[in-house]
């Protein structure tokens, strides 16, 4: 990432912060994963990883991608 700001912006500055370990493995890919796995069931699955918040923003951003059967 540092390198790729570098190559598009030398003066954008990266910072890192580091999550807990508790946190540690969870990522946008793994939150957007489980979403799509488990359209259609309780939120359950979203929750270990997501506050509610995020849980209806996320549904409603996935709602709107989905194709419009004809």
């Amino acid at each position: 990432m540092t390198l790729a700001n570098r190559a598009l912006g030398p003066e954008i500055e990266t910072v890192f912060l580091m999550s807990s370990e508790g946190c540690s493995h969870i990522s946008s890919s793994l939150v957007k994963q489980v979403a799509l796995l488990g359209e259609g069931l309780a939120t359950e699955p979203l929750e270990k990883f997501v506050p509610p918040e995020v849980i209806t923003a996320l549904r409603a951003k996935l709602l709107q991608r989905r194709p419009v059967a004809q």
